[in-house]
């Protein structure tokens, strides 16, 4: 297995692998985290003329490692089920969860892939070291492709809160009106509704603030209503970081951060105080040292936020009134 692109040392790392099963663990055993995996099993795939087979990689158990494609799946047969019945509203609710997951793990490989082009540009250019902080026109891309998956999560957020409260919020509280987002689930039934069903507790923490959909919701507001990403605070820039792979000396990276207070920095540029503000990110813009550093790399919050997603699906889908069946 050889690892890509090479070191700055223009060295190529690589190791033997048992067998084709083996991967992942020796992956692990080589402190190797991967997010997904390509597998080309044809050689249209190989020469480009159909799309790889891209899987976002969650080792949640043995046997259980791609639960993102297996959700998608899942939905997808729900729907196909509820078609053969004639509900629609199942059917239509289904099948758009099941387009979502797939759409979000591909922003992800968008994303990486991004990070790869950075690199590879870096490692090239000989111009790369722990703490170098850098922007081009692939970090422009990278936080393009940033954006869109944050935009594509919070599709998918709003998706799985149209089925919790058309599915698991009892019958006699359901709203009389559509409700099709988390922000419409939060207000007339989390905060309405007592119930004993774990999932109302698991999503009125995720969605209070501090909570994981609180800040995802966040992250994707601020892209979407205030400022670009890479300009919503003036430390935001490439920077290079080490990162360790077991028996060799540490390489080197990249990190793309992001903003450690989405909702604060939105709420600032909205209040009577934003000149202020603006003055703070402009000086800071042309100053030498250009703030403090921010720890939150994107690829592994969006990876993370992408579980999180996963997690919920699957919590989810066995409330659906239908069973998933494979079509003919």
């Amino acid at each position: 297995m050889h690892l890509y692109p090479p070191g700055l040392d223009g060295r190529h790392l690589w190791f033997k692998t048992r067998e084709f099963g083996a991967l992942y663990a020796d992956l692990a055993a080589n402190d190797l985290l991967p997010i997904g995996f390509e597998f080309m099993s044809n050689s249209l795939e190989a020469k480009g003329l159909v799309p790889k087979n891209w899987r976002a990689y969650h080792p949640w158990g043995k046997g259980n490692i791609w639960p993102c494609d297996d959700q998608s799946d899942l939905w997808s047969q729900i729907g196909y089920a509820a078609s053969k019945e004639g509900n629609a509203e199942l059917w239509d609710v289904a099948r758009r969860l099941s387009h979502q997951l797939r759409v979000c793990a591909w922003r992800l490989y968008q994303l990486s892939d991004a990070y790869h082009s950075q690199l590879e540009v870096r490692i090239a250019g000989k111009d790369l070291k722990p703490g170098l902080r850098f922007e081009d026109g692939f970090t422009w891309l990278g936080y393009l492709a940033i954006q869109s998956f944050l935009v594509d999560a919070c599709i998918l957020r709003d998706y799985l809160a149209e089925f919790f409260v058309a599915y698991v919020c009892p019958a006699e509280h359901r709203p009389a009106d559509h409700i099709a987002t988390m922000a419409g689930a939060k207000k007339h039934v989390l905060n309405k509704v007592a119930s004993a069903d774990p999932l109302f507790a698991e999503l009125s923490t995720a969605t209070a603030k501090g909570g994981w959909l609180f800040i995802l919701g966040a992250y994707r507001d601020l892209c979407v209503h205030c400022v670009p990403l890479a300009r919503s605070d003036s430390k935001l820039y490439a920077i290079g970081t080490p990162f360790n792979v077991r028996g060799v000396e540490p390489l080197t990276g990249i990190a793309l951060p992001l903003p450690q207070d989405p909702s604060a920095i939105a709420s600032a540029r909205a209040s009577p105080k934003r000149s202020e503000r603006l003055a703070e990110e402009l000086k800071l813009l042309t100053s030498a040292t250009r703030g403090e550093v921010s720890t939150m790399d994107a690829l592994i919050y969006c990876y993370s936020a992408l579980d999180q997603l996963t997690r919920l699906s699957t919590k989810l889908q066995p409330h659906s009134p239908t069973e998933p069946q494979i079509s003919a």
